[in-house]
């Protein structure tokens, strides 16, 4: 049997070392949980109440969040059956971040963990005032259960038909866009609304439901270089 060279028994023995005294540790994970009001007749949660609750709840300073992301699941009769929000907070001097789940029973769970950087970005409640009053009947007309996904954007990219029907989102009113376009080193947001049903091919639309809604806010539309209406 040939010998195993010296130089790789060192190599081997170092990578064992490293493995057990210089790998970081994973972050700490905490989790928890709270029970907010809802009204039981309301098809979708307020998202500037329960963003009041979380910042209450959870600690941190309101004016030092940072929207990440938020998620919500909507059936085909309008009704949000989950929302999901991420955003950081500070604590204390520490920067964390929050995963939340908050469903139509008043349960909300979330994780809660310590970020090693800061981020930038938009409080949560510039989004959060403006998708609280999406009417998701109107967008399902009964035919399909759509995702809502906002996407937080950092560099250059420009919007045009081709990627979905575009619109102003203000005070939940609509207005149609043709062209978007966004300089890089700006910041800004897209509340992107899609069916779970399969497009049929040729067809714009999906069981009666537009294949891709973008919804822009006033506040990041004005941050766009470009802007084209219908």
């Amino acid at each position: 049997m040939k010998k195993i060279p010296l130089i790789v028994w060192v190599i081997l023995i170092s990578l064992v070392f490293i493995h057990y005294f210089y790998t970081p540790e994973m972050p700490e994970i905490a989790t928890g949980a709270m029970v907010i009001d809802l009204d039981p007749e309301e098809r979708q949660p307020d998202l500037v109440h329960l963003w009041d609750v979380l910042v209450r709840e959870q600690g941190f300073a309101n004016e030092s969040a940072v929207l990440i992301q938020l998620n919500q699941f909507v059936d085909k009769d309008g009704v949000v059956q989950c929302t999901q929000a991420r955003y950081s907070g500070g604590v204390d001097g520490e920067q964390h971040f929050y995963e939340t789940y908050a469903y139509p029973s008043g349960n909300v769970f979330y994780k809660d963990q310590i970020l090693e950087f800061p981020l930038e970005g938009a409080h949560p409640l510039a989004v959060f005032r403006e998708a609280t009053l999406i009417d998701f009947a109107d967008l399902t007309r009964g035919e399909c259960n759509v995702t809502l996904r906002t996407f937080k954007h950092e560099i250059e990219k420009e919007y045009n038909e081709t990627h979905g029907d575009l619109y102003i989102l203000s005070q939940g009113s609509l207005r149609p866009l043709k062209e978007a376009a966004f300089p890089g080193g700006t910041c800004w947001y897209t509340i992107e609304i899609v069916p779970e049903v399969p497009r049929p091919e040729g067809s714009s639309t999906a069981g009666g439901v537009p294949d891709r809604l973008i919804f822009f806010t006033e506040r990041d539309i004005a941050l766009a270089d470009t802007v084209v209406y219908a």
